[in-house]
């Protein structure tokens, strides 16, 4: 029995010391975590995250670890630095992180993070004024980047390692604000709670926040896969709503690549009471107009190579545009596709763009500055510069139709308008439309990439309705019957001043048949009707009957000639012509006023001079000084009135004014008005002034 005792007395003794060394392997490691400091780690971290980065982690605060079987772990008071030239020292601060872990969790391969928290978190994204941005990171050391990217890579695979499950994120107090510090202006988000949760490692991850951008609320709903399909590549559902300044932005569909952002499938709802409330989030000077918004996204690979807008449909004031259009999304985005409208009211758009109503549009001559103001340096063409640069930002192949389009209280038909923009040179041709009165049609270039950039302007438009002309004027009155007009223009400039400088080509526009208001001829030739002592043939008011308007401009380089020009209606006619300069706006016409006195026709001859902004109206001086002696003596001698040669009216001819405005031709001999010189506007003492014996003639 010997044996036996030997052999349990070994046993004893070995379990004895197996104990002895679990009891030892024990106290040592509680005697490691009781004496371990965390804050022992902080030099290790902070290096780290240079060396990824390039910038300094500041962990303030202590490091706290709480161990049990939901360890976790506290730090206060963290910061990371911006690099030099930003606003702030720091891009980010954070007031405390709290970090619960599931240890059982470990045992299955899975790292689960039950709950994060982040306390106060500010982070400011700035762009400085050299162009640099504070988000884009440089590791310290070249190498430092591969390291980098294997450690993201454990927790991207989810098909081997470790999986990545998120219970619960939640920040608390955050601040997220864009600054660019080239114009001072700063976008701030401010979310006093956000919240981030995942019920399972397979359940979707569910987003909420709501906050303030500005002054405006905002809310976010977001539901996606999970943590781990979204580091994968399978195809995840998406669904989000944001909520802003009354807008609400709804998209619904899926990624088919999460990990790279590709094949993105939504469909897009908005619906926005006030554009100008959305643009004030934005920073952006937009119109109070109403909108909404369908339409079917699809991003088949990266976004920034764009993809494809279908089932579009635009709701604006005065209609709806539906259309399908492709995108690429690249240093300079380009749109492609077709745009239209069944019926669409410009009218009501431009009445809610300029924030009054439908029923009492603006009138022309009252918005802005009052029509023909001297612009700035004393012309009354403008020189402000065109904004030439934003045809270069973007490249457009779009066809735009509509079929019922009303605009300037008329209804125009089967608008057809091609937009080619590439590179900065602009193209609408040819572009068409039917109006009440007839067809139009033409074309139009802009070359925006050339220093001096060269336009052109063709326009045929058989029948243009005088009435539409005059409100698109600003002039305010009855008026029938269609005008024939027909432009053939080219220039070259960055300014309606520097082009109409350059302008090189013709301008015709006849019409024969319809009325007027006596008021608006009043308003257009009053200045010259005055000088010649007629004004008082309209003071009655009524409508005159028109027999026929014929007027040519003929430029080159900007410096334009007038003929002929006629104006005959059954109160009065006015012809003439003569020079203009376009550039230095000076005005060289002599035009011949036409009445009736005593059965007999009278022609006064007016010259206009000056500069545009303040033309100047003189007498003509050969024939008037002459017929006023003549007249004057015949009024003395109380014979009946004899209007003398000299301001005898031989009626134009609207026939051969009419070929000739239209054809280029000479007007014949006996109908071309005789060049006159300018008189002085003052009688010189001791002699007869003409015009008060004229004017005795109509009073």
């Amino acid at each position: 029995m010997a044996r036996p005792s030997r052999i349990g007395r070994i046993l004893r003794w070995t379990g004895l010391a197996v104990g002895i060394l679990v009891l030892a392997v024990v106290a040592v490691a509680a005697w490691t975590l009781a004496t371990f400091n965390p804050d022992s780690l902080k030099p290790r971290l902070e290096a780290e995250v240079h060396a990824l980065t390039g910038r300094t982690l500041a962990l303030n605060g202590p490091i706290r670890l709480h161990l049990s079987l939901h360890p976790a772990l506290e730090v206060s008071d963290v910061g990371l630095s911006n690099p030099p030239g930003f606003s702030r020292p720091e891009m980010a601060r954070l007031g405390g992180l709290s970090l619960g872990l599931d240890a059982l969790a470990l045992l299955h391969g899975q790292i689960a993070i039950s709950r994060l928290t982040l306390d106060r978190p500010d982070i400011l994204l700035e762009r400085a004024k050299s162009g640099a941005v504070n988000w884009r990171f440089v590791p310290a050391a070249a190498k430092s980047a591969p390291a980098a990217a294997a450690k993201s890579t454990p927790a991207a695979a989810p098909g081997g390692g470790m999986s990545l499950f998120v219970g619960a994120v939640r920040l608390v107090d955050a601040t997220l604000g864009y600054r660019d510090d080239a114009t001072g202006k700063a976008t701030i988000l401010h979310l006093p709670s956000l919240t981030l949760t995942e019920a399972s490692p397979t359940a979707p991850l569910v987003l909420t926040a709501t906050g303030a951008l500005g002054a405006a609320p905002v809310a976010v709903n977001l539901t996606t896969g999970s943590l781990t399909a979204l580091m994968g590549d399978a195809a995840v559902p998406l669904r989000a709503r944001l909520a802003a300044a009354g807008a609400d932005l709804t998209l619904d569909g899926r990624i088919a690549h999460p990990l790279t952002g590709s094949g993105i499938a939504l469909d897009v709802t908005a619906a926005v009471p006030s554009l100008h409330a959305v643009g004030q989030l934005a920073g952006m000077s937009l119109p109070a107009i109403r909108l909404g918004l369908r339409a079917k996204l699809a991003l088949p690979g990266a976004v920034t190579q764009g993809g494809r807008i279908s089932g579009l449909s635009l709701t604006l004031p005065g209609g709806t545009v539906t259309g399908d259009l492709a995108l690429r999304l690249a240093s300079v985005p380009a749109v492609s596709g077709t745009l239209s409208s069944g019926a669409f009211d410009a009218d009501t758009l431009l009445a809610a763009l300029r924030g009054k109503s439908a029923a009492a549009p603006a009138h022309p001559a009252q918005a802005g500055a009052p029509a023909g103001a001297p612009a700035a340096g004393g012309y009354v063409i403008p020189t402000t510069p065109l904004p030439l640069g934003a045809l270069r930002t973007v490249d457009t192949d779009l066809r735009i139709t509509i079929g019922t389009l009303t605009a300037g209280g008329q209804v125009w038909r089967n608008l057809s308008l091609p937009v080619r923009l590439q590179a900065g040179r602009l193209s609408l041709a040819p572009f068409a439309v039917t109006t009440p009165s007839g067809p139009v049609g033409g074309d139009f270039a802009l070359d925006a990439a050339a220093a001096r950039p060269p336009v052109s302007l063709r326009l045929h438009a058989p029948a243009v309705a005088l009435a539409a002309l005059l409100k698109l004027a600003g002039e305010k009155g009855l008026a029938s019957g269609n005008v024939a007009v027909d432009l053939d223009l080219h220039g070259a400039g960055a300014s309606p001043h520097a082009i109409a400088a350059s302008l090189t080509g013709t301008a015709v526009a006849t019409m024969q048949g319809g009325s007027i208001d006596n008021a608006v001829v009043n308003r257009m030739f009053g200045p010259m009707l005055a000088r010649a002592n007629l004004a008082g043939l309209l003071a009655h008011g009524g409508q005159s009957r028109i027999e026929c308007f014929a007027a040519r401009l003929a430029a080159r380089n900007g410096a334009a000639r007038l003929t002929p020009f006629l104006f005959a209606s059954t109160l009065n006619t006015i012809d003439g012509g003569g020079a203009l300069n376009l550039g230095a706006e000076t005005l060289d016409l002599t035009f011949r006023p036409q009445a009736r006195a005593g059965g007999t026709g009278v022609a006064v001859p007016i010259h206009v001079g000056g500069r545009f902004a303040a033309p100047s109206y003189g007498l003509a001086q050969g024939a008037i000084a002459q017929a006023g002696i003549g007249a004057a003596l015949s009024l003395l001698s109380g014979q009946k009135l004899a209007v003398p040669a000299g301001l005898q009216a031989s009626r134009p001819s609207c026939a051969a004014a009419l070929a000739s405005a239209r054809t280029g031709a000479p007007l014949p001999a006996a109908a071309a008005p005789k060049p006159t010189a300018p008189a002085p506007t003052q009688a010189k003492p001791g002699t007869i002034n003409p015009g008060a014996v004229l004017k005795q003639l109509f009073h």
